[in-house]
């Protein structure tokens, strides 16, 4: 009897020890199925701030857009009348757009022409030195967190006889 009880100790001995792997392949595999969730909730959770941000930011964009015809009519008002109270309101309203990320693209008169940032809507008649050059900025260019938004208008110089207005 005591063989009997030896071998039913030692098979059990076995398969708690078969029960004791098996336990701790389980244990490991919902490990990695716990990391490998929270990595993909993680990775949800940072797309999803991205399309927000994203979302926001095309949003004021299109906003934005629409308020550079207003801003536009406005320093033009002030050209002519040159109020001290009108260009204290275009001041704080373009002060509002910078703090949202709008800057001028900086004035492009007598510089060479980039169309990155400049789109030409006519050339005229100069000399060599003129050449290739913005003679004169029709529409001030902007941009919005770096990014051009709307480029700057401008007259190119062109060598004199080859100067034509361009369709824009």
């Amino acid at each position: 009897m005591d063989d009997k009880k030896k071998k039913q100790k030692s098979e059990e001995k076995e398969v708690k020890k078969d029960e004791t792997l098996l336990l701790k392949q389980r244990i490991e595999e919902l490990d990695n199925n716990y990391k490998r969730a929270l990595a993909d909730y993680q990775n949800l959770e940072k797309r999803s701030k991205e399309e927000r941000s994203n979302w926001i930011i095309n949003a004021n964009k299109d906003l934005i857009m629409k308020f550079l015809s207003v801003l536009d009519d406005l320093y033009r008002a002030n050209k002519h009348l040159k109020d001290e109270g009108l260009r204290l309101i275009i001041q704080k309203f373009f002060g509002i757009l910078n703090k949202e990320g709008l800057t001028e693209i900086p004035p492009t008169k007598g510089n060479v022409f980039v169309p990155e940032s400049m789109r030409s809507i006519a050339t005229i008649d100069v000399d060599g030195e003129q050449e290739g050059r913005v003679v004169e900025e029709a529409l001030t260019g902007y941009k919005l967190n770096g990014e051009v938004i709307r480029p700057a208008e401008v007259i190119v110089g062109q060598k004199k006889g080859d100067a034509e207005i361009n369709s824009a």
